[in-house]
């Protein structure tokens, strides 16, 4: 075997390895993450109810008026919301459609309901998985690991292996 080849072999198995290893950080950062995740849920008051969605909870506030819509693949859903990084509850906040919150916080918004049509692609995975069963008229929190939000890319500010937190109003449900 010649020289060459023996170190494009000795690099290709020194990549794998290196991808393995960042690999199984990952999944020990997720982990990691969903701990603590399970943690505050838990420290919430009993008068929430958690929904749990394979792995992500919806933590609902403020319940839905009774018989109110019920958020179903291919309907349009307008929200007020409040992204943040989270940590251990709100950390910073990142994006804002709320006047208050945005007011507070030196954000710019017209304040008006972000609509989303459900079962598009456009959402990140956690809150697809968090607003599944969402109801016209609840509050909730939404909280996820980077698993099922950005992973490991950075997005505009919202660091790499962040976790986030959203904070939603379910204002109207069109089906």
């Amino acid at each position: 075997m010649s020289v060459m080849v023996r170190k494009i072999l000795f690099i290709c198995l020194a990549a794998l390895v290196a991808f393995s290893c960042d690999k199984e950080d990952r999944k020990n950062t997720y982990a990691s993450q969903e701990a603590v995740i399970d943690r505050y849920v838990s420290s919430l008051s009993s008068d929430y109810t958690v929904v749990l969605n394979q792995g992500v909870p919806r933590v609902i506030v403020d319940q839905a008026p009774s018989g109110a819509a019920e958020l179903e693949k291919g309907d349009s859903l307008y929200i007020h919301y409040s992204g943040y990084v989270f940590s251990n509850g709100k950390g910073s906040l990142f994006a804002t459609n709320e006047t208050e919150v945005a007011q507070d916080n030196g954000f710019v918004t017209d304040g008006k309901p972000y609509g989303i049509k459900f079962g598009s692609s456009a959402l990140i995975k956690g809150l697809a998985l968090g607003l599944e069963g969402i109801r016209e008229g609840e509050h909730c929190y939404i909280i996820f690991s980077a698993r099922y939000g950005y992973g490991n890319q950075q997005m505009g500010s919202i660091p790499e292996m962040t976790p986030l937190f959203f904070e939603i109003t379910a204002e109207k449900i069109v089906k």
